[in-house]
């Protein structure tokens, strides 16, 4: 996440809005540094990643895709 991205603000409060039943761990990237990330991504931020399977969510996104994605 890049510094003053708004929209990567609102995900981490609905991130953090959800009710889980398990935490998670939330790793941020700066696509800013690199540029095939850039190229894959620039209109998509952000994007969620589950490291589990590698599904991804791209924004935007509402409360109940958001807690199906966070919860499998």
């Amino acid at each position: 996440m890049k510094e003053h991205c708004p929209l990567c603000s609102e995900a981490i409060k609905q991130i953090y809005a959800q009710q889980l039943e398990q935490p998670i761990q939330l790793n941020v990237v700066d696509i800013a540094s690199d540029a095939a990330l850039i190229k894959e991504y620039a209109t998509l931020v952000p994007v969620l990643v589950r490291s589990v399977d590698d599904a991804e969510l791209k924004w935007p996104f509402g409360n109940d895709k958001l807690k199906e994605f966070l919860s499998l």
